[in-house]
């Protein structure tokens, strides 16, 4: 049975010029495993440390023979809300190690053993004990990172005033530094039209509340001392540039520090998070530049 136009959209293996979509997918699960293995076994860390109950409730840190004060980067893996693992995302951590900059990847429950609502809010509990920690031990430059769904899921932390809030008055949202945006979803409204949404089981209310292109803001919103950045490869569906640019658009008037950043040379939805191993590649320079704004990264 043929790929439906709407779930070629919202698919972006689909889109890239390098392989078909399940070699691509396969490609990339195979790098991610490699990458992932090599280095928990050649960079100190600390594996599965816990933010919360459930199994999945953990986050790995790498770089943990840095000195306590090392800023820290951030990485929320991606596939959907339903798939992938904190397990796999060892592509986040070479480079800024070398850089001095510790990394945490952080893990969390998939649908359909929870609701979307449920992984938001472990998102903002691992957060926030990251923010804690990196109080207490001196650390001053926090950026956070998602990647496709873990975009959706750090940009968030950018329309919840009560945990903003929280997070201010306990002195610690000020240490977050960035926030970058790589090849989200923005609106899962469209997803209900997918094979994705079997496992997510969206109600009305759901898709009201997570679509963050489309909430009502209050006038008076504004968070100061962040810069978002919002990228996309070019060779992403159409539907993910769109969305990257459109949400962009979206919180300028609240976030005053935005950038929006297409990727081209060819750049997909998988080699865009790939490349953050590249010392030359553009992102990984930007996200130097917000943990280390002293260190010249050209």
């Amino acid at each position: 049975m043929a790929m439906s136009e709407q779930e070629r959209l919202y698919t972006p293996s689909e889109w890239s010029k390098r392989y078909g979509s399940d070699e691509l997918c396969q490609q990339f699960f195979t790098f991610c495993a490699k990458v992932t293995g090599k280095v928990q076994k050649t960079i100190k860390c600390e594996l599965d440390v816990p933010y919360g109950p459930t199994e999945r409730a953990k986050y790995d840190i790498y770089g943990t023979d840095l000195p306590e004060d090392a800023p820290i980067f951030v990485f929320i893996h991606g596939g959907y809300w339903q798939e992938f693992s904190k397990d796999l995302t060892g592509f986040s951590v070479p480079l800024f190690v070398e850089n001095k900059i510790k990394v945490i990847t952080v893990g969390y429950d998939l649908c359909p053993n929870v609701k979307l609502g449920d992984i938001v809010a472990q998102i903002k509990s691992a957060v926030a004990q990251i923010l804690k920690d990196a109080a207490d031990s001196g650390s001053k430059y926090i950026c956070i990172a998602g990647h496709s769904a873990g975009a959706h899921l750090a940009a968030t932390l950018l329309h919840d005033d009560d945990w903003i809030n929280s997070m201010t008055q306990q002195g610690y949202f000020g240490l977050l530094k960035g926030i970058v945006l790589i090849g989200g979803i923005y609106n899962i409204k469209p997803l209900v039209g997918t094979s994705y949404a079997t496992a997510l089981q969206l109600t009305d209310e759901e898709i009201k509340e997570w679509s963050l292109s489309t909430l009502d803001e209050a006038k008076n919103r504004h968070i100061s001392g962040l810069k978002v950045i919002v990228t996309v490869g070019e060779c992403d569906s159409p539907v993910f540039v769109n969305e990257s640019r459109e949400y962009a658009q979206k919180i300028i008037p609240i976030v005053d520090n935005v950038e929006y950043l297409l990727l081209r040379n060819d750049i997909d939805h998988f080699d865009i998070a790939e490349k953050l191993l590249d010392p030359n590649y553009h992102l990984a320079k930007l996200i130097l530049k917000c943990l280390r704004p002293d260190t010249d990264t050209h």
